[in-house]
């Protein structure tokens, strides 16, 4: 029997202070089944991300406000007396105004009352020409009334010895043009807008195409014809006088604001926060009314290519084989076609219209969940629940909808968000090209449709639109790459 005797090295538990802090506890059953921290599903999970991501939560609230004012604005819009809609209401005395909160307008009556053109009498119409170095330009050049955007009357002395007037209106922009230049200088008076032929009439009334927005100088310079030869003698010098025209408002419009208002008071008019378009009618109005239709679209077409792709893809996926094969050549050559050209030729086919521009953008625009979602099924179908659906004979489409959609999901999502702004531009671009919905019908494509044919001159109409636009486009991006964030778990951990 061998003794063991301890090495004047080795140490025991007694020469370890605090020894007994490291014994074993005993276990308890009960402590250990219970979880450390709460269980975080997939879904609780990716709203998490998402929630913790202050870009996409700010995206998201612009969003959704923009949708909640085109869904509760216009029932917030003035009325309008003849049942029109006051987004397509349209007012000449308020064309291409700039953004306002309100005007001072004077209330006319609802038919304006057009003069009637002045004879002179006694007046010497047999008096010899004066010859063309003789020629003068009227005097006591004046506004005969009220100059509104309904008319302007001119009136002057008429000249013995001419054979009639020339009247010529140019529009006051940029740099203030100065009345002496347009008295001597004939080629700075602009566009002439008609022509007197009796010498004895000293009046005459403009009423096409004024903008109460713009100044105007009107000249008139008499002429002669030589009975002769019949040529034409314009005097050098002109009578000329610079006008801006009166705000004004039809009684039955003033009415709508202020009940017992009366013609010849003075009230203000609706604000235009953007300003009005060429037809006078408000532009933020027709923004919102045209918020519901762009919105509807961005719904409505990515959710029905979804489905298209959905099954489309699912169908190539699960069959495999030739039918696959088929199928995914079909979606090639469909990717391979101009697809703008094709929604140009598709608008044009079918006309201008909500169901038509439906069909143009879904018509292609499914192609794309078809690829993806079929590289998906792939994967999916070699897993066991798959195999057991189709071996307990579950239909094709059970299978797709039942058992492959719901873990498609995060994917569908994804997609069908980053779908949404590229739906919008889309709307846009064939507005622009007028190839959108039928007039007076509001678009966001419409509006800046409308306010390209001014851009020059009034490049608010433009700018204003096309930055809400932009805004709406760059939120929808936004959010779209922000879910792609929450829902891919391969970016867990990323941040």
């Amino acid at each position: 029997m061998t003794t063991q005797t301890q090495s004047p090295h080795e140490t025991t538990a007694d020469d370890v202070p605090g020894f007994d802090m490291f014994k074993p506890q005993p276990a308890k059953n009960s402590a250990a089944e219970q979880l450390s921290r709460p269980v975080v599903g997939y879904w609780k999970d990716a709203l998490m991300r998402l929630a913790k991501n202050r870009i996409a939560v700010v995206a998201l609230s612009l969003i959704v406000s923009v949708a909640l004012i085109g869904i509760i604005g216009p029932f917030f819009f003035p009325t309008t007396n003849d049942g029109t809609a006051y987004e397509n209401t349209q007012n000449l005395n308020f064309i291409n105004q700039g953004p306002t909160l309100g005007e001072k307008v004077l209330v006319t009556e609802d038919s304006p009352i057009f003069m009637d053109d002045l004879i002179k009498e006694p007046f010497d119409v047999s008096a010899p020409l004066l010859k063309g170095e003789s020629l003068r330009s009227p005097s006591e050049l004046k506004v005969r009334g009220l100059a509104t955007v309904n008319g302007v009357s001119l009136e002057w002395e008429p000249i013995v010895g001419v054979s009639g007037y020339q009247i010529y209106r140019t529009v006051v922009a940029g740099q203030p043009l100065a009345l002496s230049d347009v008295v001597k200088d004939a080629s700075v008076r602009g566009l002439q807008i008609g022509t007197v032929t009796n010498p004895a009439q000293y009046t005459f009334t403009d009423g096409s195409g004024l903008n109460p927005a713009e100044k105007y100088i009107y000249s008139i310079a008499a002429f002669v014809v030589d009975p002769a030869t019949q040529e034409e003698f314009v005097a050098t010098e002109a009578a000329a006088i610079e006008v801006s025209l009166t705000q004004t408002i039809s009684l039955t419009d003033a009415q709508a604001l202020k009940p017992n208002v009366q013609t010849g008071e003075t009230i203000r008019s609706h604000a235009h926060l953007f300003g009005t378009d060429a037809l006078g009618r408000d532009i933020l109005s027709r923004m919102v009314s045209g918020t519901r239709i762009d919105f509807f679209l961005a719904l409505l077409v990515p959710t029905v290519s979804l489905l298209i792709g959905l099954c489309y893809g699912a169908i190539s996926g699960l069959m495999g084989g030739k039918v696959d094969m088929i199928l995914m050549r079909i979606v090639e050559i469909l990717d391979t076609l101009p697809e703008l050209l094709l929604l140009i030729l598709i608008q044009v086919a079918l006309g201008k219209g909500v169901g038509s521009l439906v069909i143009a953008l879904c018509a292609f625009s499914w192609t794309g969940y078809a690829r993806v979602l079929r590289g998906e099924v792939l994967r999916l179908r070699e897993i066991e629940f798959v195999h057991a659906s189709r071996l307990l004979g579950a239909p094709l489409m059970s299978i797709v909808f039942r058992h492959v959609a719901p873990n498609l999901l995060g994917v569908i999502i994804v997609m069908w968000s980053a779908q949404i702004p590229r739906i919008i531009t889309s709307e846009a671009f064939l507005s622009l090209f007028g190839l959108g919905v039928e007039a007076p019908m509001a678009t966001w494509g419409t509006v800046l449709q409308d306010a390209a044919a001014h851009f020059q001159q009034y490049p608010a109409q433009f700018f204003l639109p096309a930055g809400i636009l932009a805004a709406t486009l760059l939120a929808f991006y936004t959010l779209g790459d922000a879910l792609r964030d929450a829902f891919d778990p391969k970016l867990r951990g990323r941040d």
